[in-house]
């Protein structure tokens, strides 16, 4: 006889045996089950933190500004500086300066003056500035000659091609009633300039979900073992905003054009503003690109980042990269000291039959007091968002490095998280007939609906201080689109 339905509300059927009865009638009949070796559920990945630029910014004291229009900040190099050469013209133009004639050299900017002794690249060569010097439009010609005895000596041609710079060694007079002087330069200050991100989000709770128990346990990213939905969808929703307010500092990069104006609306018709994070403030001259790294290679880029920027006795440098990263930096470290310590007796452990090896590199000291930390940077191994396959294994942002001088300028840190007063951290409850803390009866509503929303807004930005005290090393990897 087939199997009838005797109700609607009917979803399972009785079933019937005979004979010897198994496991398996029991699991047929609900009476037996699958055991459970814990009854928390288990996350395929877990959530690694994600919190490498928040840990970093979380050493220094945030900067707090009173509200959340632009900030800037300024900057300013020497006040010597190389000024590119535009052109030349000379009697022979093939070598100027033969036979001790002057020769015409124009200048990008008027920035030297009469007497000046300016050398060229090569600065085996030089010429003093015998006049004032005219305009040419918006650059400068200056009359100027060499001050080698020797007839046949002139000025490589190749030194004066666009491009090229000259830059003043001293000033050159007689000593005789002389009315000719060296003059001063100076450069002025230049500004840096960043807005604010404002991020938000929410979650809506229905009235029937408040408190709603689960079956099985639930793990929040800090540990905490839940057994609420309520609970649950908190714990998750807070661990994404601060994902999300992480990535913002980090990731971000500026929708600001030239003209000062910005790419995005919001659907209400006012601007949408996305600051510069961190990666996006880097100069862009300074992502480096390699095939192979070496400890060599490294220090090359350490002295790129000291060299008449950062004293000797105060070159730290922090590394933020991923697992991956960190073990090639460990390797290039543990080559290196391979021929030095054959046998390190804080590695080798134990003995006889119950020996061990272990350790990582984590820093590195080199020439010219140049130091390197390495941070595990969680934000590089996520596997979600970092998608891009690596021919080597893992992905391509597993090896990159994003390198910062931790140290301070003028008291001041080099990196530092910056907030408008008041407008961070923002978290409100819109209540219907539910609030978070239950059913209402009788109070007063924010919403006509069963339930409640939870709203999270924030405002805030980065700033790295010298753009030029950081920099990226970047696996040279083929993509394909």
């Amino acid at each position: 006889m087939a199997t009838q339905k005797i109700s609607p509300l009917q979803v399972s059927f009785a079933k019937s045996w005979s004979g010897l009865t198994k496991d398996t009638h029991l699991y047929n009949i609900f009476q037996n089950d699958v055991q459970k070796v814990m009854d928390t559920m288990v996350e395929v990945f877990n959530y690694m933190g994600m919190r490498g630029v928040q840990t970093l910014l979380g050493k220094y004291p945030t900067k707090v500004l009173d509200h959340d229009g632009e900030y800037s900040w300024k900057m300013k190099g020497d006040d010597r500086k190389a000024i590119a050469i535009v052109s030349y013209t000379a009697p022979d133009m093939a070598h100027p300066g033969i036979a001790n004639q002057p020769f015409e050299l124009e200048l990008v900017e008027r920035f030297f003056q009469k007497s000046d002794f300016l050398i060229f690249d090569d600065r085996e060569y030089g010429v003093r500035i015998v006049d004032e010097g005219r305009p040419n439009g918006t650059t400068w010609i200056y009359t100027v000659e060499h001050m080698r005895p020797d007839q046949n000596f002139s000025i490589p041609a190749g030194l004066l091609s666009a491009g090229r710079r000259v830059s003043k060694e001293y000033s050159v007079t007689t000593n005789v009633l002389t009315d000719e002087f060296g003059g001063t330069q100076f450069s002025s200050h230049f500004e840096m300039r960043n807005d604010f991100t404002t991020i938000s989000k929410e979650y809506i709770v229905p009235g029937n979900m408040h408190d709603r128990p689960l079956l099985i346990k639930m793990k929040t990213p800090s540990g905490e073992e839940v057994v609420t939905w309520t609970r649950w969808q908190e714990a998750v929703c807070d661990w994404q905003w601060m994902r999300e307010k992480n990535n913002v500092l980090f990731y971000g990069k500026s929708n600001k054009r030239s003209d000062g104006t910005y790419v995005n609306k919001a659907g209400n018709g006012e601007t949408i503003k996305q600051s510069a994070g961190l990666r996006d403030q880097i100069s862009p001259s300074y992502r480096f690109y390699y095939n192979k790294l070496s400890l060599d290679y490294l220090m090359e880029v350490g002295l790129q980042l000291s060299i008449n920027i950062l004293p000797e006795d105060r070159r730290e440098f922090l590394i933020m990269t991923g697992e991956r990263g960190m073990i090639a930096f460990h390797k290039l470290i543990e080559d290196k000291v391979a021929m030095f310590q054959p046998l390190d007796s804080k590695r080798v452990y134990g003995g006889g039959q119950d020996m061990g090896f272990g350790g990582q590199y984590r820093s590195f000291m080199g020439p010219q007091g140049i130091k390197w930390n390495i941070m595990h940077m969680p934000e590089y191994d996520d596997p979600i968002d970092n998608r891009l396959r690596d021919p080597d294994s893992g992905f391509t942002e597993n090896y990159r490095m994003t390198i910062m001088n931790i140290g301070t300028s003028n008291g001041n840190p080099n990196i530092q998280r910056v907030v408008p007063k008041g407008r961070t951290e923002l978290k409100g409850y819109v209540a219907g007939l539910t609030s978070p803390y239950g059913p209402n009866s009788g109070g007063l509503m924010s919403a006509a609906i069963d339930g409640y929303e939870v709203k999270y807004m924030t405002t805030e930005s980065v700033m790295l201080s010298n753009p030029l005290s950081a920099c990226e090393l970047i696996k040279n990897v083929a993509t394909e689109y």
